[in-house]
């Protein structure tokens, strides 16, 4: 009869290279006394010198080093022949970029095979064991929970909070407000966003809902807002957001029967936009009847023509 196992497991046991060896090799043969007494053996403490330490790491490390070479690598050599040919200009500090290349290169290597080894199994696990050993609100709760945290664990959502010193108060007051004095809350309804979003693909799952209605509710937003909503939604899809959620996608449709685990990923991008253009359309709503009641001096700030939450 076969026996079932986890695509996390079956992935990463054909990408090791196996080979049995007896245990009878590895060590040598009992002796014995001259009562026949078994001898007990003390097998002497394991010494690698340097060369036996880059035998064993090497063929692990260069395939890894060598795709992330051929990934770095040929966009380095376009923009330095860009600017060679193109701009005629040449390359300064040359060294320091060539050791931030080396950098990127053994940076990725490292990420990726945190991902493969770290991060995507304990999505695909979580998603796989999770539905059968919890009822569906707990599976929900979770399920919104890991998304709420994924989004604040995103190196990119800084970046977010950064653009607000680069918007214009006089032209856009309200994206103003949110990307400044709201940044904090910014933040927080994305990553609401992502963990309503993962909620609703894992229903998706089960009841077979379409994607089609939740695309149109982005359309109901003002400009300014519109923009910063879809860079959320690029935010949120960030090296942490997208192994995980999708290694966690894949979890849940196995363990759900359904023919494919994707879909949670798109969803994650379509919540934040929705959440973001919410909140943006409140705050131009609150600032804007704050203004005509005049009753809260401390929250707006008066110049010349403009008003933006302080």
């Amino acid at each position: 009869m076969p026996r079932k196992i986890r695509f996390g497991s079956f992935v990463q046991a054909i990408t090791l290279q196996q080979r049995e060896v007896s245990y009878n090799d590895l060590v040598p043969r009992p002796r014995y006394d001259e009562t026949g007494t078994e001898l007990p053996y003390h097998p002497q403490k394991l010494k690698l010198r340097p060369i036996d330490s880059y035998r064993l790491i090497r063929p692990y490390v260069s395939v890894r080093f060598i795709d992330q070479a051929r990934a770095v690598v040929p966009l380095a050599v376009y923009l330095v022949l860009f600017q060679l040919l193109i701009l005629r200009q040449g390359v300064d500090g040359s060294w320091v970029i060539s050791a931030g290349l080396f950098s990127v290169i053994v940076g990725l290597m490292l990420f990726m095979e945190g991902l493969k080894q770290g991060l995507m199994p304990l999505g695909e696990s979580l998603g796989s064991g999770l539905p059968s050993k919890s009822s569906l609100p707990v599976v929900l709760t979770i399920a919104f929970l890991l998304g709420i945290s994924v989004t604040f664990a995103e190196p990119a959502i800084g970046a977010l909070k950064q653009a607000g010193q680069l918007v214009d108060l006089y032209k856009a007051p309200y994206l103003y407000a949110l990307l400044n004095q709201w940044s904090e809350v910014l933040v927080l309804v994305v990553g609401t966003g992502v963990g309503m979003a993962v909620v609703l693909g894992t229903l998706r799952f089960l009841y077979g809902w379409s994607l089609k209605p939740l695309i149109y509710l982005t359309l109901f937003s003002t400009e300014e807002f519109v923009n910063v909503a879809w860079d959320s939604a690029g935010v949120t899809t960030g090296p942490v957001t997208v192994p995980l959620v999708l290694a966690m996608g894949l979890g849940f449709g196995s363990a759900l029967g359904v023919t494919e685990g994707f879909g949670i990923l798109s969803m994650a991008s379509i919540g934040p936009i929705i959440t973001v253009q919410a909140t943006g359309l409140w705050i131009r709503f609150k600032i804007k009847r704050r203004r005509d009641d005049d009753q809260a001096p401390g929250l707006l700030t008066e110049s010349p023509g403009v008003e933006a939450a302080g």
